[in-house]
């Protein structure tokens, strides 16, 4: 196994047991207002929707950003 595979799945395994102790230590419910809705949900599981919406965010800005400039 060659040192930067060696060294990416240590790097993975130590997100993952990161993730897993984030995930665990927020389990309990919140509120949450959106707009007019309330919504109560795992506190874990509204990290993670956050999560994935800064995700599709970024890559969003970053594709609409490198258009812009590879058109120029």
């Amino acid at each position: 196994m060659e040192k930067t595979t060696k060294a990416k799945m240590i790097v993975g395994i130590v997100v993952g047991v990161l993730g897993a102790i984030i995930a665990l230590q927020n389990l309990e419910p919140v509120q949450t207002m959106v707009l007019l809705w309330r919504f109560t949900m795992p506190q874990v599981l509204l990290l993670a929707i956050m999560l994935g919406a800064g995700f599709v965010l970024g890559i969003t800005i970053a594709i609409m950003l490198g258009t812009r400039y590879l058109s120029e």
